[in-house]
C-alpha cells in the first residue's frame, strides 16, 4: 500500500507543480460558468409567436384557442383574422399561422380534427408546436365528449358541464405549472453552466493527466518503474488512484468555489459524492483507454479534445438536451456526461437517493467497461 500511495502522491505533486494546469482545472471553468451562465439567463423565457385564425367561431373552437393563448410557456399564441394573419406570415413578422376550418365543432364529435398549419421556412419548432397543438386538441375533445355524455344522462345542456370541466382543467394546469417552476428554480442557467462546464473541464484535465503514461514511456520513467520493487498491479493502481484523486480535487474545488462565489446550490453532498465518484471513475477509465490506444502524446491530446468537445455538445453540457434534434437526444443516452448532468440536476432539485441510482449505476458501468479495456491494453 505504501508503494501505491507513494506513486500516487508523486503523480499528484507533478500535476500541481505545473502552474498552467491551474488555468484549465480551475480558472477556465469559473470564467465559462460566469459568462455563459449570465448570457443564458433571461428575465423572460423566449417564446415564438403563433397566430390563430378561427373560422368556425364555435364554443369548442373558442375554448381550444383560449387554452393555447393562456399557456404561454412555449408559444405566444394570438388570435387574428385570416387577412391579417396571412399578411404577417408573408412579411415574416410571425413564423406560423394556424387555421381552424369551419365544421370544427361537428368534427370533434367523431374524431380530432386536422388543422391547417402554415409556416415560414426558417421556423424550427414544428415538432414542438405540433405536439403542443395535439395536446390542446385532445384536452378539448375529452372535455367535449364527457360533457355530451353527461348531457345525455341528465338532459341538461352540455355546454354547462363543458364550461365546468374547462375551468377545473385550467386550475389544475396553473397548479402544475407553479409546482414545475418551484422544482426547476434550483437548477437555473447559472447552476446548469456550473455543472456542465465543471464536467467538461474535468474531462479535459483527467484525459490530459492520463497522458502521463505515454510521457513516462517516452522519457524512460516507465522503464525505471519496471525495475522498482513494485508489482505491475501496484504501479497500475497507483496511477489510477492519482488520476481519480486529481479529478476529485478539481471538482471539489469547483463545487466550493461556485457555491460561495455564484451561490450555486449543488444539493445533498453525500449523494453528490457518490455520483461524482462514479463519473470520475468513468472519465479515468476513458482516459486510460485512450492513453493505451494511441502512440504519441500529440495523438492522445488531439483525440481527447475531439471526444470531449463533441460528446459534451451532444450530451447537453452547453445547453438543455431538450432543444437538440431527436437523433442527437438518442445518441446522448450512450454518453456518460448525459447521465451525470441528469444526476446532478436530480440532486440539486432535492430528489431522493433512489432517484439517482440509475445514473450512478450507468456511470459505474461506463467506468468498468473503460477500465477493463484500458488495463488490458497496458503494455508493461
Amino acid at each position: 500500500m505504501k508503494k501505491i500511495w507513494a506513486l500516487c502522491m508523486w503523480e499528484i505533486k507533478m500535476v500541481f507543480s505545473n502552474r498552467r494546469n491551474y488555468l484549465v482545472m480551475f480558472a477556465m471553468p469559473l470564467v465559462f460558468t460566469l459568462l455563459f451562465g449570465h448570457l443564458l439567463t433571461t428575465d423572460e423565457e423566449p417564446v415564438q409567436r403563433v397566430l390563430v385564425v378561427d373560422q368556425d367561431q364555435s364554443m369548442l373552437s373558442s375554448s381550444f384557442v383560449t387554452a393555447m393563448v393562456e399557456d404561454q410557456r412555449l408559444f405566444q399564441v394570438e388570435q387574428e383574422s385570416k387577412t391579417v394573419a396571412l399578411s404577417q406570415l408573408k412579411e415574416k413578422t410571425t413564423p406560423v399561422v394556424l387555421t381552424i376550418d369551419k365544421g370544427f365543432e361537428e368534427e370533434m364529435n367523431a374524431k380530432i380534427p386536422v388543422l391547417s398549419l402554415q409556416r415560414v421556412p426558417e421556423f424550427t419548432g414544428s415538432e414542438v408546436l405540433t405536439e403542443f397543438i395535439a395536446n390542446k386538441l385532445a384536452e378539448t375533445r375529452i372535455q367535449a365528449v364527457a360533457s355530451k355524455e353527461w348531457s345525455k344522462l341528465t338532459g341538461e345542456n352540455w355546454e354547462t358541464m363543458f364550461t365546468k370541466l374547462r375551468d377545473d382543467a385550467k386550475e389544475a394546469t396553473v397548479s402544475k405549472k407553479t409546482t414545475l417552476e418551484i422544482n426547476q428554480h434550483s437548477q437555473d442557467s447559472l447552476s446548469r453552466s456550473a455543472s456542465g462546464f465543471s464536467i467538461m473541464f474535468l474531462m479535459i484535465s483527467v484525459l490530459s493527466v492520463t497522458g502521463t503514461i505515454l510521457e513516462a514511456r517516452t522519457n524512460g520513467v516507465w522503464q525505471r518503474l519496471m525495475i522498482m520493487p513494485a508489482s505491475r498491479t501496484e504501479i497500475a493502481v497507483g496511477y489510477l488512484l492519482s488520476f481519480f484523486l486529481i479529478g476529485w480535487i478539481q471538482f471539489g474545488v469547483l463545487i466550493l468555489t461556485t457555491h460561495f462565489l455564484f451561490d450555486v446550490s449543488w444539493g445533498n453532498p453525500f449523494y453528490l459524492l457518490i455520483l461524482l465518484s462514479a463519473l470520475i471513475l468513468a472519465i479515468v477509465g476513458l482516459g486510460l483507454l485512450i492513453a493505451t490506444t494511441v502512440k504519441t502524446i500529440e495523438q492522445q491530446s488531439m483525440l481527447s479534445n475531439l471526444l470531449v468537445i463533441s460528446t459534451c455538445m451532444i450530451a447537453g453540457v452547453y445547453w438543455p438536451l431538450e432543444i437538440e434534434p431527436v437523433f442527437m437526444q438518442k445518441m446522448a443516452e450512450f454518453l456518460p456526461q448525459t447521465w451525470a448532468m441528469r444526476g446532478i440536476e436530480e440532486i440539486a432539485n432535492g430528489s431522493t437517493f433512489f432517484a439517482i441510482l440509475d445514473n450512478v449505476g450507468i456511470l459505474l458501468l461506463f467506468g468498468c467497461v473503460f477500465l477493463l479495456l484500458g488495463i488490458r491494453k497496458i503494455k508493461f
